[in-house]
């Protein structure tokens, strides 16, 4: 059962698809990945990006769908595609330019993967008495203790300004010093125009995956904005029309300035489907999946998970 109307359009979110588990931000496996589009395929009409957000013409008896990627992690090569190619799907991929140029991973995964691999048992060298009491714990017992304080300081310093933000994950950086990050995470550019030519969308999910909205200088915003499509329009030769917000952080002004800057469309989370006749392309609604049971993820799909949070909330 399909708890929305057919103008409603399903636009899917997905990070990593990798059989490896993590303890902080476990990627999809790959089997669950396959079974999703097994059910994509069954349920509805699977198009591309911009063929759904601007093409008027296309008419079918499902729901219209698109897929879509965000960060660019290379197990999108290695893992994404082969499942897409073998279900004739294509999915857009939106970049984190900063990441690609470094190959570095996002801050986000920077975080998690200090607190779970970090042999250090306390934070030194920094004041935590700016933050709340529950995070002002700097030394924890064991090693699930630490992990489960990263789960919620990382959602809580996701909206905090980006200034205070920027300066906690320098002293996390400085303090765990001892950990290492796995070579060759991020795609390279050679490897994004290869993804380009093979069919798939490229767009711009900026250039140091901020959040957005509690970003409080607008020329820091627009240098976001313009600087990833930049870099795009250099090393594909095709400026990005879609942008995607970093976690999901954006406001007015941020949907302002995509505007202004050139882009047709930006892409937000808000876990529901996109009705064009309601939202507007600067704030278009995706659904994010993750590695959870099969019954989960098709809930997410299907709306019954939405709509079973309206009724209870």
């Amino acid at each position: 059962m399909l708890f929305y109307s057919k103008q409603d359009k399903a636009i899917l979110l997905f990070h990593r698809i990798l059989p490896e588990r993590d303890p902080l931000w476990d990627p999809i496996d790959p089997s669950l990945f396959e079974r999703t589009l097994k059910y994509m395929q069954k349920n509805f009409h699977v198009i591309t990006l911009d063929e759904l957000l601007f093409e008027k013409n296309i008419h079918s008896s499902k729901p219209l769908a698109a897929l879509t990627f965000d960060d660019g992690y290379r197990d999108f090569m290695d893992h994404a595609i082969p499942i897409m190619d073998a279900a004739k799907m294509k999915a857009s991929m939106f970049l984190v330019t900063d990441c690609i140029d470094k190959g570095m991973p996002t801050w986000t995964y920077i975080v998690d993967h200090i607190f779970a691999n970090s042999v250090k048992m306390e934070w030194t060298g920094f004041d935590p008495s700016g933050l709340p009491d529950e995070y002002r714990k700097m030394k924890w017992a064991t090693r699930e203790e630490k992990v489960n304080y990263c789960r919620k300081f990382k959602q809580y310093i996701k909206w905090i300004p980006s200034t205070e933000r920027d300066s906690i994950i320098s002293s996390l950086l400085e303090n765990f010093n001892d950990v290492q990050y796995p070579p060759g995470m991020m795609m390279s550019w050679e490897e994004v125009r290869q993804v380009q030519a093979a069919g798939f969308g490229i767009g711009s999910h900026s250039v140091t995956h901020p959040s957005l909205g509690t970003i409080r200088d607008v020329d820091n915003i627009r240098f976001e904005l313009t600087e990833s499509a930049g870099r795009i329009k250099t090393e594909t030769g095709v400026n990005p029309a879609i942008f995607s917000y970093p976690v999901g952080s954006y406001d007015e002004r941020v949907k302002n300035i995509a505007r202004e800057v050139g882009y047709k469309a930006a892409l937000a989370v808000n876990y529901k489907m996109y009705d064009p006749a309601k939202q507007d392309l600067y704030e278009i609604p995706r659904i994010e999946l993750y590695n959870e049971s099969w019954l989960k993820t098709r809930m997410r799909i299907n709306g019954t998970f939405n709509y079973l949070k309206k009724i209870f909330k």
